[in-house]
């Protein structure tokens, strides 16, 4: 049977186990609360986007429905990434008129599949610009503006 000093040292050691978990636990839920912030800063509904009907141009990126379920796609405008796109998932934006690059991966990175998809995109006022992430074959990703309707999300 303990002494009334090895308790004091057990409940110590519990106190101090206890406060490290805790603290761990608040630096992760600050961690997914600044990655839900992001994502939400990312995706701009088009309610929200005002003139963009005449000023800006309007990009939506699909994920195909057969694009596979352990894939997300990591969506780039000019070099900065706007969005991850998962299972069911899309992007909306808008964009200001002129030239733009859409860059796309997939993640995973696994056996090669992942090459950078780009596109150039020269953005009209009022226009908007509907894509579909899709394996064009089973290799390759590719940002397609013409997808067969079957692969289409809707």
């Amino acid at each position: 049977m303990p002494n009334g000093r090895q308790r004091i040292l057990v409940r110590r050691n519990i106190m101090k186990i206890l406060r490290y978990v805790c603290t761990k636990l608040v630096i992760v839920a600050i961690a997914w609360s600044f990655a839900a912030a992001a994502s939400i800063q990312a995706r701009q509904p088009r309610s929200s986007s005002g003139s963009a009907g005449s000023d800006n141009a309007y990009l939506i990126v699909n994920r195909a429905a057969n694009f596979g379920t352990r894939e997300s796609i990591n969506l780039s405008v000019d070099g900065v990434q706007v969005a991850v796109i998962g299972l069911n998932g899309s992007y909306e934006g808008v964009l200001r008129p002129g030239k733009h690059v859409l860059s796309m991966t997939t993640n995973p990175q696994t056996q090669g599949l992942t090459r950078l998809t780009q596109r150039t995109l020269d953005a009209q006022p009022g226009k908007t610009y509907a894509f579909t992430a899709l394996w064009d074959d089973s290799y390759n990703a590719s940002l397609e503006n013409h997808a067969p309707l079957w692969q289409k999300v809707l």
